[in-house]
């Protein structure tokens, strides 16, 4: 159990690097955030309701959206979510309750460090939109 740990968690690790790598280039070259935009939408129909971090996410996602945000919080806001949209990553999420492990990992990274940019009214958007797919 522990040696499971100990890989979940350098897998964790793994994930956060690539996060963070993904954010620097997203910054450099700001379009490929629309390209994020585009696809999180798809990945969260189809994965609502496997995972506990949906509002979450969602949240993100409009705050990335939102013009006040600043580039540089857009870009690692967008890298987590892409990370998350990625259909191959360090924990494949097919993997039944483990699979979306580090990409929950992701997001509360980033919510964590950037908690004073999301603002209640991405979470409200957020939740109104999970509302209208149940």
């Amino acid at each position: 159990m522990a040696r499971q740990s100990r890989k979940s968690a350098a897998l964790t690790t793994a994930a956060v690097a690539a996060v963070k790598q993904s954010a620097d280039y997203l910054q450099k070259h700001p379009d490929a955030i629309k390209k994020v935009l585009k696809e999180f939408p798809k990945k969260l129909d189809s994965t609502s309701d496997k995972i506990s971090f949906a509002t979450q996410a969602t949240a993100m996602y409009y705050a990335v959206r939102d013009p006040k945000t600043s580039l540089k919080v857009k870009a690692l806001l967008a890298a987590a979510l892409a990370y998350f949209i990625l259909p191959l990553d360090f924990i494949p999420d097919w993997l039944v309750g483990i699979g979306f492990t580090d990409d929950l990992a992701v997001i509360l990274m980033v919510l964590r460090q950037l908690s004073g940019s999301i603002t209640e009214e991405h979470y409200a958007s957020a939740r109104r939109r999970l509302q209208r797919e149940q």
